[in-house]
């Protein structure tokens, strides 16, 4: 087991020291930060993957062969971040508008076209944080966990819980069955299940060689068991609170943006309390999706007479997409919103610093720690 970073994060603590002055932001330490964060973020899902192939190694020994993929990890997806780019940038650039205009068509359709385009390079960049880390195999690995019988599945989660564990999770189970609204949830009594038992089988021996040991915490005099927080730096952040910052900075490039959008027949929209304009669920609804959500009237304009009367979603999304995008650039969405974005992001953990460094550094060797096992050392 590799020295852990706990070390660091308390020096990092302590370099941190208290001062009510405002720590000054260079380029140089925005630049050091992204990066930091950005690596962390990537050696994350390497070690979920690392974690499910430690898990599975277990699981093997214990005769399965077919797992569910997704309990493996704890069924925790890591944040994908690729940059601080600003809420504005989900607005595709013209260049990239007359290439896969906003990128919905290309999962509501398997024609060529679309399976090419699921591969494209910049149309993964465009998206890549909206579809985050996943993985082939994974996705792969479900059908097969789906054809087991139930017996296979009872024992399988016997054998990677421990028994009290499955015991405990099938009797909530069957608490929660017939309880489907939140309403219904809430009445259910789980008190006379008692405390959830800790980690066992091999889950517990995976988080034992990765991660050293479980976390636990006491609430209310019960105990609770989890995986060691890996919490990215991006939730000290608050996008709500920074997207306020910069909409208020560019209100007259807003305003004219959204004025822009109007005038070229697509209606009234509104920037949502992150900085995202609802384009994928109005599109949903020309790609035959059938999508809804509560409150979905009031923050999604309604289909233009144009876009009811498409007989070409895709071409009427690229020609959307286009015009949003020439109007982000005429009205100056595009002028310096992500450098602002990136200041005002590094200002936030400027003074939590080495914290960042110390967050990676630990990602780091949890990661080695797997990936000794795996390798037999």
């Amino acid at each position: 087991m590799r020295r852990s970073a706990v070390t660091l994060l308390a020096g990092a603590l302590a370099l941190t020291g208290c001062s009510d002055r405002p720590t000054e932001v260079t380029e140089a330490d925005i630049t050091a930060i992204e990066a930091s964060i950005v690596n962390g973020s990537a050696l994350a899902w390497e070690l979920t993957q690392a974690e499910t192939r430690v898990a599975s190694m277990c699981m093997q020994d214990e005769g399965f062969t077919v797992h569910d993929t997704t309990r493996l990890h704890g069924s925790m997806f890591p944040n994908r971040f690729e940059g601080f780019d600003s809420p504005y940038a989900r607005i595709p650039t013209v260049e990239q508008a007359e290439k896969f205009g906003f990128g919905t068509w290309v999962f509501a359709s398997d024609s060529d076209e679309a399976l090419a385009m699921r591969e494209d390079m910049d149309y993964l960049a465009f998206t890549a944080e909206d579809q985050g880390w996943h993985s082939d195999a994974e996705d792969a690995s479900h059908a097969e966990w789906d054809a087991m019988d139930e017996e296979y599945k009872q024992d399988w989660m016997e054998a990677f819980v421990g028994p009290e564990r499955a015991a405990y999770d099938a009797a909530m189970n069957a608490a929660f069955e017939g309880a489907d609204t939140p309403e219904e949830a809430d009445a259910v009594d789980v008190d006379d299940l008692g405390p959830q038992p800790p980690f066992g089988g091999c889950e517990l021996k995976t988080i034992e060689i990765v991660y050293g040991e479980p976390f636990h915490r006491e609430i209310d005099g019960e105990d609770y068991w989890s995986r060691p927080d890996l919490e990215s730096p991006l939730t000290w952040i608050g996008d709500g609170e920074l997207y306020a910052q910069l909409s208020s900075d560019y209100a007259d490039q807003e305003e004219d943006f959204l004025l822009c959008v109007d005038e070229r027949g697509y209606g009234e929209w509104e920037f949502d309390d992150f900085g995202g304009l609802p384009t994928w669920w109005y599109l949903e609804q020309l790609n035959g999706g059938g999508t809804y959500y509560e409150g979905m009237e009031e923050e999604v304009p309604p289909l233009t007479e144009e876009a009811e009367d498409t007989d070409d979603p895709i071409a009427y999304e690229f020609a959307m997409a286009l015009d949003f995008a020439e109007c982000a650039e005429t009205s100056g969405l595009r002028d310096g919103t992500d450098e602002a974005w990136a200041r005002m992001s590094v200002e936030k953990v400027i003074d939590r610093e080495s914290e960042v460094y110390a967050w990676e550094q630990q990602i780091k060797e949890y990661l080695a720690n797997a990936q000794d096992y795996i390798a037999g050392n």
